[in-house]
């Protein structure tokens, strides 16, 4: 066999297995993942889903029955460090260029308020709003899965980039990962065909160590 049909051979068998290789969940699809100076001027650029898990609450735990999500009282709270979370979050947003067009957020209190406090705006979504993991709420979670399925799909309008802030397990539900801590962001690129690609993921801290681009 010629050399150069064992080239051909080689980088068809290569190709292959490449197709054929998926991330893991929580992973950031190997062929997109994007990180520093990168992640920031893709961010710049816009298109991108950021998936927040609402600021810091403290230790989670479950609320308490009844919860009304017109009370913030009944539920679990941001805490003096997830406010001053929320606030740094929108500080680096803006040192960074990074441009937000729609806040979209969970009804309950925790998530408006750290879209409020970082961004100064937001609207109200059911689909992000937590849902109680018990067995009579299956369908309830199911709908709820759907619609975050379709938020990531749907590319950001033109030159800017989708915040929404949500839950742990809402996320959990479509992509079988748990984002690790209260605050973290999942950043997914819709490709336009309906589907998207997880492409990078980013601890609070982590924002005040990107480097600031011109644009």
């Amino acid at each position: 066999m010629c050399t150069s049909l064992r080239q051909v051979l080689w980088l068809l068998i290569v190709g292959a297995v490449l197709s054929l290789a998926h991330a893991a969940p929580g992973e950031p699809d190997p062929a997109l993942t994007l990180s520093g100076p990168h992640l920031v001027h893709a961010l710049q650029e816009g298109g991108y889903v950021i998936y927040f898990r609402h600021a810091d609450t403290g230790p989670p735990y479950p609320e308490r029955e009844p919860v009304d999500l017109q009370r913030c009282e009944t539920q679990r709270n941001l805490n003096d460090h997830g406010r001053a979370q929320a606030r740094d979050l929108g500080e680096q947003l803006r040192r960074l260029g990074i441009p937000v067009g729609d806040v979209l957020v969970s009804e309950f209190c925790r998530c408006w308020q750290t879209a409020e406090l970082a961004v100064g705006r937001y609207r109200k979504l059911h689909v992000l709003t937590g849902v109680s993991r018990d067995a009579a709420s299956v369908e309830k979670r199911e709908q709820a899965a759907a619609g975050l399925r379709e938020l990531l799909a749907t590319p950001p309008r033109s030159h800017t980039n989708t915040m929404l802030v949500s839950h742990g397990y809402n996320l959990f539900d479509v992509e079988q990962f748990l984002l690790s801590m209260q605050g973290e962001a999942a950043i997914y690129h819709p490709d336009g065909h309906g589907g998207y690609r997880l492409v990078a993921r980013v601890l609070p801290d982590d924002w005040a160590g990107l480097p600031q681009l011109a644009k």
